[in-house]
This record gives C-alpha cells, sequence and structure tokens, in this order.
C-alpha cells in the first residue's frame, strides 16, 4: 500500500486508516484496523456524489443487499455508514497481490490456471448475482489471488438488479478497458456485463492485456463496440470459452450460475460448451453514398492515401511515414499536377482519375479558393474547397469533404492565425504544420506518449502540451524539443492520475489539468505548481477567451482567475467531460454523453440543451459565435445555430471525432478523426465548407 496524502484522514469512523490501496470507480479505497485489530478495506465515497440524496438513498440499498454477499470468492461487508458526512463502506481485508500485479511482474498465467481461476471467479459472480447486485467493475485490480483462492473486491459500486444507473448522478462508472458495450452505450447493465468482464478478465490473465487494448481511450472503446477480442495464443476450450462470454450481444452470452462448472470442466479435460459461433467479419465501410467497399486483410492493405477528391476513386501515391525526413515535394517522382498559380491563373490538367459514381471525370487540378487548400505530402496536390472539372466548372466537395493525413488518430488540432496554416498532433508522437497556401509541410517527431491523452495548443501554435499518465509534457512546435514537465500525483495506480481534461490560459502562463485526484493548475514559465484541488475532480478544464475564468470539474464550476476561486457552479453539468467558451465569453458548451448544455455566464442560465447521436468528444465555436460545432463518436460532425438550438447542418465522416476547428474567417471547419472502423485507408482529417 501507498503513505497516506496529506489530506487524507486519519480516521473513517472507528477505523484507523494505515495506508493507500488505491481507487475504484466512486471513492478512494485505504487499508485500515478496527477496534478490535483486525485488517479491514474501507472506502470512502467521492465528495460530489455523497452531495446527492438520490446516491445516498442508492447507496444504502446496495449496502444492504452486499451484507448478504457470502461465499468463499467474495471480500465480506462488515460495516458501512451511509448517511455519513463522506460515506462509507468497510469490508473484511484480503491479504494477497491483485492479478493486475502478478501478471505485470510474472507474466500470464498458464491455460489451466486461467481455467481455474475462472471457476472461482464465476463462483464469486453468482453469489453476487444471487443476491441481486451487478458488480460493473470487475477488473484485474479487483481480483486478490489469495493463498486459498480468488476473492472478488470492491462492492463499493456494484448496483441492485432493480435500481436506476449510476449514470444518472453522473457517475462514470467501470473501468473502459473491461466495460461490456452496454456499459459503455449507457444502457442497462445486468448480470451479463459482469459475464463480459469476466471474459475481458481471463483474457487479460491468459495473455497480458486487455482482449480491447488499443494505444488510445477511445480506441479501446471502439474495440468493444465494434471489434471482435484479441485472443491471441489461445485455442481450444479456453478460446471457446472467453469468446462465448465477451459475445457484444448480452444475450448470446452464457449465464453465471452454469459457468463455475464449465471452466472446471474444462480445466479438468472436459468440454466447455457448444462451438464459439463464427468470428465476426470486418466491418463493411461506406466511401460514398452508393459505394461500397470490404476492407483487405491487414497484410493486403495498401498505405492510406494522404488526399482523396471527393466523389473520385482514385488513390494517390502512397505518403512517406511520418517520421521520414522532410523532402521537396516538387521532387516526386510519380506524375502529379502542376503547382497552380495564384487565383485566377492558369491552371495545367493532370492525369485523369476514373470517373466517379456521378459519371464525371475529375482532374486534379485546383483553384486556391479563399486561402483554403490541403496539401499532400508525395505529389504536391493543391486540393481547394472548390475542385474544378475538365469544362473549368466548380465541383463542391462530396459527403466525405475533403481529406488530408495518414492513419495517425488525431488529438491536436488548430488553424493559424492567417487560415493558411494547420497544425495536428498524432497520437504517434508526431506534429504536423501544415501550410495550406504553399503546397509545402514539415513534421516534428516528438515520440508516442505510453497512453494517449489530452493535447492542446498554445494560443500563438508554439507549444504544444500533451499528457501522458500523470504528467504534462511540453513540446515546442517548431522544433519538437520538450520546453517543460508538469508532474501530478505520483503514487496513484491504473487510471487515477490521468489527465481527464487539459488546456492553457490564452496568455501562455497557466497551465489546467482535471484528473481524478484533483484540478491541478501551475505556472508555466517557471514550472511551479500553483494548487492542486482535490475538491474538483475529472470534468473539464477549458479557459475563458480572457483567461479570467476557468471551467472546470464535475459538476463544472467556473473559477475566477488568477485569484482561482470559486464563482458559481454550472448548474445540470454533472458528468460533463468537455466544455468550451464562445469567442466572446458569453456562451458556455459543455458536453455530457450524447448532450451539450449551452450555459449563458452573463445571465447565469441555461439557454438550451442540445442532442446528438452518439458521444460528443470535441466541441468548437465558430469565430462568430453563433454556431457550435459538435464531433461524437459515431463520426457525425453537427453545427448548430446557438440562437436557436436548431441543427444548421450535419457531415458523416465515417470515424469517431476527436478534433475540431475552424478556420478564423468561418469559412471552413476542420475535423481530426480517430482510426476507428469506417476510416479504411483514408486520411484522418476532414475540411469542409461552412455553410
Amino acid at each position: 500500500m501507498d503513505a497516506l496524502l496529506p489530506d487524507d484522514p486519519r480516521w473513517v469512523g472507528p477505523y484507523r486508516l494505515d495506508g493507500r490501496l488505491g481507487a475504484g470507480g466512486m471513492g478512494q479505497v485505504y487499508a485500515g484496523t478496527s477496534p478490535g485489530g483486525r485488517k479491514v478495506a474501507v472506502k470512502l465515497i467521492r465528495p460530489e456524489l455523497a452531495d446527492t440524496p438520490q446516491f445516498r438513498a442508492r447507496f444504502q440499498r446496495e449496502v444492504d443487499a452486499a451484507r448478504q454477499v457470502g461465499g468463499f470468492h467474495t471480500a465480506q461487508v462488515v460495516d458501512a455508514d451511509p448517511d455519513a458526512a463522506s460515506p462509507w463502506l468497510v469490508t473484511a481485508f484480503i491479504p494477497g497481490p491483485t492479478l493486475h500485479e502478478v501478471v505485470r511482474e510474472r507474466g500470464p498465467l498458464a491455460p489451466e490456471a486461467v481455467l481455474r481461476l475462472g471457476a472461482g471467479l464465476a463462483e464469486g459472480l453468482a453469489a453476487i448475482h444471487r443476491c441481486g447486485l451487478v458488480h460493473r467493475d470487475l477488473k484485474p485490480g479487483n481480483v486478490i489471488l489469495a493463498d486459498d483462492g480468488p476473492r472478488i473486491i470492491d462492492f463499493g459500486i456494484a448496483r441492485a438488479v432493480d435500481a436506476s444507473s449510476l449514470t444518472a448522478t453522473g457517475a462514470v462508472i467501470g473501468t473502459y478497458a473491461y466495460m461490456s458495450p452496454e456499459q459503455i452505450r449507457a444502457d442497462r447493465a445486468g448480470p451479463a456485463s459482469d459475464v463480459f468482464a469476466l471474459g475481458s478478465v481471463l483474457g487479460f490473465a491468459a495473455t497480458g492485456h486487455s482482449p480491447f487494448d488499443a494505444p488510445t481511450l477511445l480506441a479501446v472503446v471502439q474495440r468493444i463496440l465494434d471489434d471482435p477480442p484479441a485472443l491471441d495464443g489461445l485455442d481450444g476450450e479456453l478460446r471457446r470459452l472467453l469468446t462465448t462470454c465477451l459475445a457484444k450481444d448480452p444475450a448470446q452470452r452464457p449465464p453465471v450460475a452454469g459457468l463455475p462448472e464449465r471452466f472446471a470442466g474444462a480445466a479438468d479435460g472436459g468440454t466447455a460448451g457448444p462451438p464459439t459461433p463464427a468470428a465476426q467479419p470486418e466491418r463493411t465501410v461506406v466511401l460514398t453514398p452508393g459505394e461500397r467497399t470490404t476492407p483487405l486483410p491487414p497484410a493486403e492493405r495498401p498505405r492510406p492515401a494522404t488526399m482523396v477528391d471527393p466523389g473520385a476513386g482514385a488513390t494517390p501515391a502512397a505518403p512517406p511515414r511520418p517520421d521520414a525526413p522532410s523532402v521537396d515535394p516538387h521532387a516526386a517522382t510519380r506524375p502529379g499536377p502542376a503547382r497552380p498559380e495564384a487565383p485566377g491563373g492558369p491552371v495545367t490538367p493532370a492525369d485523369p482519375v476514373p470517373e466517379p459514381a456521378g459519371g464525371r471525370k475529375v482532374s486534379r487540378r485546383a483553384l486556391l479558393i479563399g486561402g483554403l487548400s490541403v496539401v499532400t505530402t508525395a505529389a504536391a496536390v493543391a486540393v481547394p474547397v472548390v475542385l474544378l472539372d475538365d469544362s473549368g466548372s466548380p465541383l463542391t466537395p462530396g459527403p466525405d469533404g475533403v481529406t488530408l493525413g495518414d492513419r495517425s488518430s488525431v488529438y491536436g488540432l488548430t488553424y493559424g492565425p492567417d487560415g493558411r496554416t494547420l497544425l495536428v498532433a498524432t497520437g504517434d508522437g508526431t506534429i504536423w504544420r501544415w501550410d495550406l497556401a504553399a503546397e509545402s509541410n514539415t513534421t516534428a517527431r516528438i515520440g508516442g506518449p505510453k497512453y494517449v491523452q489530452p493535447h492542446v495548443f498554445t494560443r500563438d501554435r508554439k507549444t504544444l502540451f500533451r499528457a501522458d499518465e500523470n504528467r504534462i509534457l511540453a513540446w515546442d512546435v517548431a522544433s519538437g524539443r520538450t520546453t517543460g514537465t508538469f508532474t501530478g500525483v505520483t503514487n496513484y495506480r491504473l487510471q487515477e492520475g490521468f489527465v481527464s481534461s487539459l488546456d492553457v490560459s490564452p496568455d501562455g502562463r497557466t497551465l489546467a489539468a482535471s484528473t481524478p485526484q484533483g484540478l491541478f493548475l501551475w505556472d508555466v514559465p517557471s514550472g511551479r505548481r500553483l494548487a492542486l484541488h482535490d475538491d474538483v475532480k475529472n470534468g473539464p478544464a477549458a479557459f475563458g477567451p480572457d483567461g479570467k475564468v476557468l471551467a472546470t470539474g464535475s459538476p463544472v464550476q467556473l473559477r475566477q482567475m488568477p485569484e482561482d476561486r470559486t464563482l458559481l457552479t454550472v448548474g445540470g453539468s454533472e458528468g460533463g467531460s468537455g466544455a468550451v467558451f464562445s469567442p466572446d465569453g458569453q456562451l458556455l458548451a459543455v458536453s455530457s454523453r450524447a448532450t451539450v448544455l449551452l450555459w449563458n455566464t452573463a445571465s447565469r442560465q441555461e439557454v438550451t440543451t442540445l442532442k446528438t447521436d452518439d458521444l460528443v468528444q470535441a466541441l468548437a465555436f465558430h469565430p462568430g459565435g453563433r454556431i457550435l460545432a459538435g464531433g461524437d463518436m459515431g463520426g457525425k460532425v453537427t453545427l448548430w445555430d446557438t440562437t436557436s438550438g436548431n441543427v444548421t447542418t450535419t457531415f458523416d465522416t465515417h470515424s469517431d471525432v476527436t478534433a475540431l476547428a475552424f478556420s478564423p474567417d468561418g469559412k471552413a471547419v476542420a475535423v481530426g478523426l480517430g482510426r476507428g472502423a469506417g476510416s479504411g485507408d483514408r486520411g484522418t482529417i476532414r475540411i469542409w465548407p461552412v455553410p
């Protein structure tokens, strides 16, 4: 266990706290000692949940149900106080390492050991379900490998099967890598959800990683929703059992009641059950209306094109690797179009591309219109918003917009002040600087992070701040050199110290990071930590346009800067994950799952609530302030009129949206994409003209 922090309590009820064991979805877990000298585990509930009366009533019901859970594979609830200022729960302390610690230190378990572990954990889940509970956060860190067998711990976020979802209070429940699809979608999570988590936990035990492991949180979510589990190296009865547990449809997963016998029988050489359904094929990707293509197997896939002409079916030459040295774009060996002159000047036609579905041949010729163009690295092709066909007539972009970039997921995106430059930060550790008018680009390699977390450029576009686990690194955009390191809590486990949101003040002097441990503030020039507010956890971190207000926390608070004091709490913002201010600072948009709350900062009143089809992951205000853009995990970009609340237009990206940026003149919106299903071999930046 870790030592207590200065702000940690020393006593909870009659229990003396001895150290930190970790944290769950609803609070901090401590090692403690009972008045009689017995070792216990004490969970202290997060303050933002404790302030909700509905949560306290639900917590009381769960405590009553959890007291009934017995069996040899759970940690017994021995005490609780749902009415305390900070509600708490005490369970018996089970000595032994967690499954996560054992696999991390010794490597994956043998198949027979995994099967016997599955039998024990399934028996524990069966005992939990018989009492009307669903655990909802079964993960390797919640499995103790005691001397007498595995134990399931952490009932603090379990809920009664007949109770409403805890997400109604704004709580983020569970650990993403082990969540079921229905949990991620915020659907009803019943006992079958625990079966899915059991399959993920056992997959980790057998392979050393989650079956849906990916470099970024967004990619993990996408894999859970759409991709088959990665059970590399596993075969026979173990693979068959895990595959059935990990079915996307809860109705297709086996009931937990019969799983102990099935796992035990497989460990003894018997048959685990019926054959596993055939593996799901790769999803068909819709490129343009009426045109479908099935992705090739990985070994046969061509390198992605850096640019796709709207409505065209040709694939340009493969781009150089992002880490390759910059080259003169005019030295490309593949024939390409000549560089266009200024607007109104002559244009040299290029080789025509194949005829698109619409029946019109399109040449890769272009005029720079409104200063907006897109550049490929391979052939120096400028593609503006308006294209010309062979007769010289303008073509508007197709449904996929104008595309650039390669497969790397985008996590930072901003235009330069004059609109001629687009800065892009990718998940593989590359900063791209696209000069849209001069048909050139440069890259700076800064190295990929262990886990991709928030990125943010300073307003002068000279520095990129990128979170990596519990620290934030500052990178010089031009040289790719680090210029500073800002470290948060260092004694966390798993995701406890991860940065959920990040922003830097307009003057570049104050860095704010929202984390599960609290709100961190640093002075950028000196690197000195200004504050750690452990009462403001999770949620967004967003500075107002003048830097005098910071929106942060869940529910969202408005804090006056640099005094760093709370002005007010935004009503209805519980569970908010992202936030952005309008250019004049009068409006605040807060995203929470599939909704966006618009709030007037002057009148301190809600303006309206905007609905989307999926989890909102990116927000951006138009420079004029009247239009708000939102991008969701389902691949839709929605533009709303903030006065009426009506949708003005939508764009479909066929991939999860991770970043948005309007050009300074407001004539275009750039969209950064993740590498989710649907992006295929096309780039991960799209640009559309704004109607």
